[in-house]
């Protein structure tokens, strides 16, 4: 029995994003018949956890604005499956904690010592913290990802600041 309870065979496409569709990606297009099993009314970029042609991937199903949903098709899912554009593959998948978020240690750590960057933090979505943590972790180097724990902390005090500001000036 398979752990993941969604799944669905479609082929690799490409897809232009954005108005000029100058950004492009291998991804795959979700089935219209699983689109209604799926709660996308709560949480548009749905995460989730499963396989693309059995390599493992934690991703998001994005909506294109056109009433389907596709899931980026990474560089590396395509080297280990050994396929490419056009092939037609399986997805398994399960729907993800949708709050989650893997923090690198790095950046927890910076935390932990700036207790107000911690509350500001704290209140911060799921998707902007994603995106904070992602930033630093892509880091190749530790000197890179210190100057990337810094710009977070950077990006979390001024959040603060700019939402003080903004409290203070609605009083």
């Amino acid at each position: 029995m398979s752990i993941y309870n969604h799944g669905f065979n479609a082929p690799i496409e490409k897809f232009g994003v954005g108005i000029a569709r100058k950004i492009w990606y291998n991804v795959l297009f979700l089935p219209e018949h699983l689109q209604t099993e799926l709660p996308f009314d709560r949480y548009p970029r749905l995460r989730v956890e499963g396989e693309i042609a059995d390599v493992p991937i934690a991703n998001a199903f994005i909506p294109t604005g056109d009433g389907r949903y596709y899931v980026i098709v990474a560089p590396n899912v395509l080297r280990d499956a050994e396929v490419a554009l056009g092939d037609e593959v399986g997805m398994r998948f399960c729907i993800a904690d949708q709050d989650h978020v893997d923090v690198p240690d790095a950046l927890s750590a910076a935390l932990d010592i700036n207790e107000d960057a911690r509350k500001v933090w704290a209140a911060l979505t799921p998707g902007k913290k994603r995106m904070l943590a992602q930033h630093v972790v892509s880091a190749k180097t530790d000197k890179t990802r210190d100057k990337r724990v810094a710009e977070a902390l950077e990006i979390v005090v001024d959040f603060h600041g700019n939402l003080r500001a903004w409290r203070d000036s609605r009083r």
